[in-house]
């Protein structure tokens, strides 16, 4: 988005969803609100439920008075639902005391507007709400990425970890979880100097990152030279070979490195295992796992992977 585009508050990536039984009240919104979001429309309660499970909008507009359901009865239903809870849902109604301003916003809307509505107001509230979920979602970016490598960091790792092992736990799939270390990254940093070392860093990320999505895995920056992964078994290709791939293509990068004791140029360690997931088996023991096999590889030779199958799990249970 652009910074006109930002000023007249346009963004295409954000979806508007409009939920009101009046068709004229729908082509009202849609053409107020078209040109600057993606609007999406629902005649009905049921419907708007549906559309926003199959979507997942940005914010919500939202009608009171509607057959066969309400928005009051809605906005209950989204609030309940985890993928929906979040999503910020403003009231456009035509009721207008204040105790049903205040019902709505107890059942947890963020605005309220009043129809016959303002062209203007509504927009320029929409806008705000769009502005405040820009901000949030920069936040969380914060929050959650790494700001030098642009890696996700270890919030970021807590939370998709756990997510991604007990997806696979559904089906009981093999999986990987490893850890890499760049080698003597200290005596470099102590060598070339931190400025250089956070140069080196990013190509490393950048390297290892576009491997590791090239296997379906996600990368992520938990220490200062410290890289969590987690990798779904390919049938099609040899894990082994992938993590090899990943050593050899930071040994390609040619970063010369004087003070290393294992290579002339900066090189990693690759602790990892493959396992089935299974719900008895505790995932913080999975990384503890992991984590003795790279300093197997720290304190023997470096710039090697050590990646074992593990199939039996009686250690690894809570």
């Amino acid at each position: 988005m652009n910074l006109d585009e930002h000023r007249r508050g346009s963004d295409k990536s954000f979806t508007l969803l409009c939920i009101d039984d009046e068709t004229l009240n729908l082509k009202i919104l849609s053409s107020i609100f078209k040109e600057h979001y993606r609007v999406v429309v629902s005649k009905s309660a049921q419907q708007g439920l549906a559309t926003a499970l199959e979507v997942i909008p940005d914010l919500i507009l939202l009608d009171v008075l509607m057959p066969n359901e309400d928005g009051f009865e809605l906005i209950v239903k989204l609030k309940a639902h985890p993928d929906l809870k979040h999503i910020p849902v403003i009231f456009i109604t035509g009721l207008q005391n204040s105790e049903d301003e205040e019902k709505g916003l107890t059942l947890g809307a963020c605005d309220y507007i009043q129809k016959p509505f303002n062209y203007g107001i509504v927009r320029a509230r929409v806008n705000t709400h769009f502005e405040l979920i820009r901000q949030r979602n920069l936040l969380e970016k914060f929050a959650h990425f790494d700001s030098l490598t642009e890696l996700p960091n270890r919030r970021k790792w807590q939370h998709d970890s756990l997510e991604q092992w007990n997806l696979a736990c559904k089906n009981k799939e093999l999986i990987v979880f490893g850890i890499i270390d760049i080698d003597y990254f200290k005596n470099y940093n102590d060598l070339y100097g931190h400025q250089q070392g956070d140069i080196v860093l990013r190509k490393i990320s950048n390297t290892l990152r576009r491997i590791i999505f090239a296997f379906n895995g996600d990368l992520y920056r938990c220490g200062g030279e410290e890289f969590y992964f987690y990798l779904p078994v390919n049938k099609k290709k040899a894990m082994n070979d992938i993590l090899e791939k990943c050593l050899d293509s930071v040994f390609e990068l040619e970063i010369k490195h004087k003070d290393s004791k294992v290579s002339p140029f900066v090189t990693i360690s690759i602790g990892a295992i493959q396992i089935t997931a299974q719900p008895q088996i505790n995932l913080d023991k999975v990384m503890e796992c992991a984590d003795e096999k790279l300093y197997i590889v720290k304190n023997t030779s470096r710039n090697a992977v050590n990646f074992v199958e593990i199939n039996d799990i009686k250690d690894l249970k809570d």
